[in-house]
């Protein structure tokens, strides 16, 4: 049976990533949340989040944002305090850059050590996503790099900010296929359709993050297919 609007509005993160976004786009962030019942946003700008935690006070939306820059190559006692910091200023769930510069030197137990450092500092019970920028990669790549996250404690692999290219169902059968289970996928980047939504979906993904302008219209167009 096909996804209807609020169903992926539960499993949808709203995101507003702009690092120019203004608090008169968080307020609309708050107030898309509200009407559609989203699930998650995410917050680009972290300074934002404890007035997107109030604004979103009263509702079971979470907040969503990283502990990293988008290189990943912070150190990682950085990304650990940072991890924690996020938490007690409202986020609800931690995101975390791979070390891009580590994975292609071949130093993959360096990977894990920094994956595995944040999902220490923040405990079990949080949901921790790893993103990959997955169209910086070959296909080979993309699934060591899955594997690595879930040596790392990862709950999620995540495909990236979209900010590099689109993410297409190629990538996700690639990602399906290496984490057999063992990780949740998290889609993010160019999604557009809701039949892509759809594909995507059948082949495993549990969460999607989309600009939320777009994630809108793909919330509208499952309900009025």
């Amino acid at each position: 049976m096909p996804i209807n609007g609020h169903q992926l509005a539960r499993i949808m993160d709203g995101t507003v990533l702009d690092k120019c976004s203004t608090k008169a786009d968080y307020e609309n962030l708050i107030a898309q949340a509200k009407k559609y019942d989203l699930g998650q946003v995410a917050v680009g700008s972290e300074c934002w989040v404890p007035f997107v935690a109030e604004g979103l006070k009263g509702t079971d939306t979470k907040i969503v944002t990283g502990c990293s820059s988008w290189h990943g190559g912070d150190p990682i006692e950085v990304k650990q305090y940072y991890a924690k910091k996020i938490l007690e200023l409202g986020a609800g769930e931690v995101e975390n850059f791979l070390n891009y510069s580590y994975f292609k030197s071949g130093m993959y137990d360096e990977v894990v050590k920094d994956i595995a450092a944040v999902r220490e500092a923040i405990g079990p019970n949080v949901i921790y996503k790893v993103l990959l920028e997955t169209p910086l990669w070959t296909d080979e790549e993309i699934a060591t790099m899955c594997e690595l996250c879930i040596d790392g404690g990862a709950d999620f692999v995540k495909t990236g900010t979209g900010t590099l290219g689109v993410t297409d169902i190629h990538t996700i059968e690639v990602m399906a296929k290496a984490v057999k289970g063992r990780a949740k996928i998290k889609a993010s980047g160019g999604i557009r359709t809701i039949e892509t939504v759809d594909a995507m979906l059948d082949l495993g993904v549990e969460r999607f993050g989309v600009g939320l302008a777009s994630g809108i219209k793909l919330i509208e167009a499952a309900d009025n297919r």
